[in-house]
């Protein structure tokens, strides 16, 4: 027949089991604490990794939009230039216009002082003849 554990056995099973239990919980809190120290010094690097090409990535930005606005004052610039200049010449073909204007003007007036003179010496001079037109 099987004789029962004493209580001394018992209880020195209990203390053994309960050591176990401890040693083996300790191993798993030191696990999951070197384990979260490495996801955490992963994710530091990596994160910092990323900081450093954003960074990077502005400074770039940054640089290129002095360099857009630069080249958009020498745009407006060189608009406001190429304004003046269309006025400018806008202007000129206005006066040559009023030039031409005028000189159509002059012309017809002297056509019409051409003909009242030869009508003019035409009444005054009846015996000569008018040339053809």
């Amino acid at each position: 027949m099987a004789s029962t554990p004493s209580l001394s056995d018992i209880l020195r099973d209990h203390q053994a089991s309960q050591l176990e239990h401890k040693r083996t919980s300790e191993q798993y809190r030191r696990d999951a604490v070197r384990d979260i120290g490495s996801l955490c010094d992963t994710a530091t690097v990596s994160l910092s990794d990323q900081l450093a090409r954003i960074h990077t990535a502005q400074r770039e930005i940054e640089a290129l939009a002095r360099d857009c606005a630069h080249l958009v004052q020498q745009h407006v610039r060189s608009t406001a230039k190429w304004t003046k200049m269309v006025d400018q010449f806008s202007d000129a073909l206005k006066e040559l216009g009023d030039v031409r204007n005028w000189a159509g003007v002059i012309e017809r007036d002297m056509l019409d002082v051409a003909a009242t003179l030869e009508i003019v010496h035409a009444s005054l001079n009846p015996s000569t003849t008018m040339p053809p037109e």
